[in-house]
């Protein structure tokens, strides 16, 4: 007769109940936590990735945008630069007219005091050529010839002497 160990059996339905527990409530379980675990670090690198992505795109458009905004600061300092010339130009446009007009303004004082001292220098000259000519002739004339003497005198002298102060 076969004699059998009961150990033996035992001990191998143990095993088996044993290995249906740990597949069951352990294996099973720990590769699921596994998948899932491995699925979020899939997902998770992925979302990485993405965000990376974005983040490169966004520098890119930021950058793209400050260069814009470096461009329009240029036009804009270029702009005022043109603007300051400009203005610079009409200021001193503006400077030459009014000192043209300062000069004509004066020019025209010079003319009227040159012909105020001009009528007051006849009016002095008259005066003293009625002194001199009444000192120098004894002789009596007529009043009007004395007039005529005088103005004869006189534009013989605006001709001959007083003509280039006109």
């Amino acid at each position: 007769m076969i004699n059998i160990n009961w150990t033996l059996a035992w001990q191998v339905i143990n095993f088996l109940i044993l290995m249906w527990l740990l597949s069951k409530y352990l294996y099973k379980p720990l590769t699921e936590f596994l998948d899932k675990r491995t699925e979020k670090i899939t997902k998770d690198l992925q979302s990485a990735e993405n965000s990376r992505e974005e983040a490169m795109e966004l520098k890119n458009r930021y950058e793209a945008e400050i260069a814009k905004a470096r461009e329009r600061v240029q036009e804009i300092i270029e702009e005022a630069e043109r603007r300051g010339k400009e203005r610079a130009r009409e200021i001193i446009d503006e400077a030459k007219e009014e000192a043209l007009r300062i000069k004509e303004r004066n020019m025209e004082e010079i003319a009227r005091a040159k012909e105020e001292a001009m009528a007051q220098l006849k009016q002095e000259l008259a005066v003293m050529i009625l002194m001199i000519a009444s000192k120098y002739m004894q002789e009596e004339l007529y009043k009007g010839q004395q007039e005529k003497l005088i103005e004869q005198y006189i534009n013989s002298l605006d001709k001959e002497k007083l003509g280039g102060l006109k």
